[in-house]
């Protein structure tokens, strides 16, 4: 399994969580092992987390899949750090 800080760094998107303004990092990601796999995801692995994605970082369905993706992340970081 790929950790995320082996993963390479792409970007960041910013979150608004409450009044923190929170820095996602976005991190490639080995190819999903079939077709049908997620485009972006949201992943946490300890005390770390990042959108991972996989394959072509300029097309616009992963523009998608990165702003789903994002969603979820501001979900899980309102759940962790509002509660």
């Amino acid at each position: 399994m790929q950790t995320l800080s082996q993963a390479a760094l792409l970007g960041y998107v910013e979150l608004q969580v409450g009044s923190l303004a929170i820095q996602v990092p976005i991190r490639a990601a080995q190819p999903a092992p079939g077709p049908d796999g997620p485009l972006a995801s949201f992943a946490i692995e300890g005390d770390a987390c990042a959108i991972l994605v996989r394959g072509d970082q300029q097309s616009a369905q992963v523009e998608t899949a990165v702003a789903a993706a994002a969603r979820e992340a501001l979900r899980h970081l309102s759940h962790k750090l509002l509660n």
